[in-house]
């Protein structure tokens, strides 16, 4: 088969469509998302994540704090993975909300 995306990607994906499934059904078309409801989702989705994967949780260098000793800021497992699966939730609620684009139906 032929990745287009990381396999990350295809793992986190499932998830975060559930996740938005199960917002809107208990929101209807909200397109006014708070701020909590989204770490909600971001949250469900990476326990799921965790359970599957659990190498995600336990990255030995995020955990001992070597990162702070460095000149660059450092980015452990859990805040890419955190970041990735945010970027997938707002993509999949700006096209469920907006399923026609910037332009609307009439472009």
């Amino acid at each position: 088969m032929d990745y287009n995306y990381p396999e990350l990607y295809y793992r986190i994906y499932p998830k975060a469509i559930d996740s938005v499934n199960r917002y809107l059904e208990k929101n209807g078309d909200k397109r006014d998302i708070s701020k909590e409801d989204m770490e909600a989702m971001i949250d469900e989705v990476y326990e799921k994540m965790v359970y599957e994967c659990p190498e995600i949780d336990e990255d030995p260098i995020e955990r001992r704090g070597r990162y702070r000793v460095t000149q660059r800021p450092f980015y452990g497992r859990r805040r890419l993975v955190r970041d990735i699966i945010s970027i997938i939730l707002i993509s999949e609620l700006i096209r469920r909300i907006n399923p026609h684009g910037f332009y609307g139906a009439e472009y």
